[in-house]
């Protein structure tokens, strides 16, 4: 799926979020609300972020499957990290997958997705996320637009970064996580600026999961279509049967 480079033009609403390794629900739950979705791709990497990893059953247990990166400075952006070339280690993510998640009820719609892991592109991490959350959200029927942040040159810290991305694509409202609700509404800036601001309000339901008699949440949406397929997932990410 392609990645615009340039912002809409029309009035819209609007989230920003860093582009995850392998997402859980809630990150496309922001997706499924707003016309632009924009990848928070300009800020410093966190280096034990969600940027890099995320959760799995690797047999009955919770782990973290990861993309190795090579070593940055401190003050690397997103969007100029490089994906480590010395491992295997996509190959070694889609067996993983695959050995761990053969036997649940809907792996052939797994298939599909490590399809997408396989093709993503292998030299940035910026760009395997976003092309993996894009295209995943095409296949869930979502039709907000992805742009990156860093094509859009916004300076500014915080609040006042948000304001100058979100007044780069021509939105009124901004759709934010519930974490940030804090220092948001501290700064007060984007409240003054624009004609609303929300928070995401996301609650995961329980779904079937093989691995796990008491249902584990959070874990990346690997997990969530291979126990119960796409059809079920985009119904537990936008909120209704």
């Amino acid at each position: 799926m392609t990645i615009s480079t340039h912002p809409v033009k029309q009035d819209t609403s609007c989230a920003i979020m860093q582009p995850t390794f392998l997402p859980w629900l809630g990150y496309f739950n922001l997706i499924s609300k707003v016309n632009t979705f924009v990848f928070l791709d300009d800020v410093q990497l966190d280096k034990r972020s969600w940027q890099t990893r995320n959760r799995l059953f690797t047999g009955q247990t919770v782990n973290w499957v990861s993309c190795p990166i090579q070593k940055t400075s401190r003050d690397t952006l997103i969007c100029d990290v490089n994906i480590s070339q010395n491992t295997e280690w996509k190959n070694k993510l889609i067996k993983t997958i695959t050995y761990n998640y053969a036997k649940t009820p809907f792996f052939d719609d797994c298939s599909e997705l490590l399809s997408i892991v396989e093709h993503a592109p292998s030299d940035k991490l910026s760009l395997f996320n976003q092309h993996i959350i894009s295209s995943i959200s095409k296949l869930l029927g979502f039709n907000a637009s992805f742009v990156k942040a860093s094509s859009l040159h916004c300076d500014g810290k915080k609040s006042h970064h948000l304001l100058k991305i979100c007044q780069s694509v021509n939105a009124n409202h901004y759709l934010s996580p519930r974490g940030s609700q804090d220092y948001i509404e501290a700064e007060g800036i984007l409240q003054n600026a624009l004609h609303s601001v929300t928070y995401q309000d996301f609650r995961p339901t329980p779904y079937p999961q093989y691995h796990a008699s008491d249902f584990v949440s959070h874990l990346s949406i690997v997990d969530a279509v291979a126990n119960i397929g796409w059809k079920a997932t985009k119904q537990h990410i936008v909120g209704h049967p």
